[in-house]
Parts: structure tokens; C-alpha cells; sequence
């Protein structure tokens, strides 16, 4: 069956194993809005988190609603504005932002310094970091990399605050798991060039082992069957991205005589679940990036933030090419591919999809 030129790839709710491409039409634009070609995207385990997370009152599914009984999953990349019935939106000019799996996607724009914010209601529950839009230049040779890093780099950089603060108060080692993630290895890579004085710990599986040895990142690397062996290096942190009830415990009650404090941040596994369960030690915080960030950009300011954050990420960027593969392709029926790989956490962490126009 020929691909419509515009689509939306829908995904049933109670079923993410259940996906339809559906022809979408061509809108018919209000006052004050623009219509996005989507240019661009990356795929990794945080949009598999998006589809999973889905408490009453706070569901991902909401920001991008679909047909009766299906729904859209939100991803973040690059789009150009192929019509404007906004004064201030010029057709052609790109921007980054919070997408569906889409051909297009209608946004009703009110500019800001930096791009612009979507003020379409259903997006409202959600915090403005979900809503709000980055003027971006051409497309540069680093855009296939950071429609895989920079959603998820945020936390990268404001764990990395939190940690050097830990290591203020005398904490001297941070325990991650999925240490094979982005934000893991981001994380890694942080802290080894801050010089912290945190000793980095990854747990991951045995078979992302060797990986996560080779980028010489970690101190030490330790998979999920050999707790045992995990070191409780003097006071330490917990950085959790599993989401998993069994890893958590685990890894708590082997630190639990000098684990100082746990963040919770990711679902990368399969069976993550939003409440963590009892563990032991300090009680567990919800590390939720896009609050955290904008409590850093009211002390620090905004521009002195953003300058910070964009050399930060350039650098991790960069070094991505020593290790991570980017693979394209193309159309709505290689998108629920990958992403039916990512939920099922078949996905080698040396490669990462963008899905081009």
C-alpha cells in the first residue's frame, strides 16, 4: 500500500503491539497557527518511557490525542514551518521541539527569546520544558546526533549538578544503573571530565558488559547478576534508570549501610513501573528533569544556563561518534519497527535510529 503524503502512525493503547499508519489531512490553519514538516527524529528507550507512562492525570498519550482507543507517541526533533498564519513565524524556519509520529504537526506558536512556545491547550498539563520550541539554523552534521541526545541530555547535565553537590557533602561514589543508556553514559562522561571526585559505578546487563567496560568511562562495571561484587566505595548515591522493582532493591540493600541518597529517573526496562517499592536507606526522590531544570534556570539565569548547557552537550555529541552507530530510515512502517524493538529493550546500545522525511 503507497505511503500518504501526510500520516500519523497511531499505536492502540491497550496494546503497543497493535500499530496503523492512517492518512492524515491537510489542516486547515487558524489564525496564529503554523504547520511543521517533520524533518527529523530520533528514537531511543525515553520514548518507549513516554508510551509506558500513563497515570491518571499525567499520561504522555495526552499531548498528542488520537482516534478512539489509539494514540500518538510524543518524540522530539527537527521541523520546518511549511505554513504560517502567524506574522512573526516565517514559512522555512526550523525549530526543535515535542512532536508526534507525524508527517506534520499543527502548533499555535507565541514566540520567545529562544523560538517559540506551543500554546495549543492539550499540551498544557504538562511542564513548559514539553512545550516550548528552539529556533535551529540548516541542518549541520551534528543534527543526526542530537535528535538522539538532546532530549535526553537535560538530565545528564542536572544529575551531574546534583551529584557534585552529593560530592560537596561527602559522598564519594555514584552507583547508575542501565549504565549502558544515554543519560547513563552522558552522566559518565560528565562527571569524568569535571573531575567530581566520584567514583562512577555502572550496573548493566551481562551482555552490555564489555560495552560499557570499553567506553573507559566507569570505574567499574558490574552486571545485574554479580551484585555481589558491586563495591560500597565509601558514602554513595544510587542513580536509578531501570525503573525495575527487583534491580532497585537489589542494588539498595547491597549499598544500603552508605547509600546517602537514591534518584529515580528512567524506565529503560521492560517491566519499569512508575511507583518504586519499599527499599531500604534514604527514602527515594523522583528526579524529574524538566522541574529540576527550570528551579537551575531561575538561580542561575537563563542565558548563563542555556550557554553552559549548549557546551555541554556539544561535547558529548562529539563523542558520541566514538561509539554510537546512527542508522537512518524512512517511513511510518520503520518507525513502529524500532520502536516495537525499544519496548521489547532489543535495541544494542552502540545504535540509534533518526527517521528522516
Amino acid at each position: 500500500m503507497p505511503q500518504p503524503d501526510r500520516w500519523d502512525l497511531v499505536f492502540k493503547l491497550d496494546d503497543l503491539a497493535v500499530s496503523e499508519v492512517r492518512e492524515a489531512p491537510s489542516p486547515r490553519l487558524q489564525p496564529g497557527e503554523v504547520s511543521l514538516a517533520v524533518e527529523r527524529f530520533g528514537l531511543t528507550t525515553n520514548n518507549a518511557t513516554y508510551a509506558r507512562f500513563s497515570e491518571p492525570g499525567f499520561s504522555y498519550w495526552d499531548a498528542f490525542p488520537g482516534p478512539d482507543g489509539y494514540g500518538r507517541v510524543p518524540v522530539w526533533g527537527f521541523s520546518r514551518v511549511e505554513e504560517s498564519r502567524h506574522p512573526d513565524i516565517a514559512v522555512g524556519s526550523r525549530f526543535y521541539g515535542l512532536m508526534p509520529m507525524s508527517s506534520h504537526h499543527v502548533a499555535a506558536p507565541e514566540p520567545t527569546p529562544r523560538g517559540f512556545a506551543d500554546t495549543t491547550p492539550s499540551l498544557h498539563y504538562l511542564p513548559p520544558w514539553y512545550w516550548n520550541f528552539q529556533r535551529v539554523g540548516e541542518p549541520g552534521e551534528r543534527d543526526d546526533r542530537r535528535a538522539i541526545v538532546r532530549a535526553v541530555y537535560p538530565a545528564v547535565l542536572n544529575l551531574a549538578d546534583m551529584l557534585e553537590r552529593q560530592a560537596a557533602a561527602g559522598v564519594r561514589s555514584v552507583v547508575v544503573t542501565s549504565a549502558s543508556s544515554k543519560v547513563a553514559i552522558g552522566l559518565a562522561e560528565r562527571l569524568s571530565s569535571r573531575r567530581a571526585g566520584l567514583a562512577a559505578i555502572g550496573v548493566t546487563s551481562a551482555g552490555n558488559a564489555a560495552f560499557v567496560e570499553g567506553l573507559g568511562l566507569y570505574d567499574k562495571v558490574v552486571s545485574y547478576d554479580a551484585l555481589s561484587s558491586l563495591p560500597p566505595t565509601g558514602p554513595v548515591v544510587f542513580v536509578d534508570l531501570t525503573g525495575e522493582a527487583g534491580r532497585q532493591s537489589a542494588v539498595c540493600e547491597r549499598l544500603a549501610p552508605e547509600l546517602r541518597h537514591t534518584a529515580m529517573v528512567g524506565f529503560t526496562h521492560p517491566d519499569s513501573s512508575i511507583e518504586p517499592p519499599a527499599l531500604p536507606g534514604p527514602e527515594p526522590e523522583f528526579f524529574f528533569t524538566p522541574l529540576v531544570e527550570a528551579q537551575t534556570i531561575e538561580q542561575e539565569g537563563a542565558d548563563r544556563y542555556h550557554a553552559r548547557y549548549t557546551e555541554a552537550e556539544d561535547g558529548f555529541v562529539d563523542s558520541t561518534a566514538t561509539w554510537l552507530t546512527i542508522r537512518h530510515a524512512k517511513g511510518p512502517g520503520a518507525v513502529a519497527d524500532v520502536f516495537g524493538s525499544l519496548l521489547a529493550g532489543q535495541q544494542p546500545p552502540d545504535v540509534s535510529y533518526v527517521f528522516r522525511s
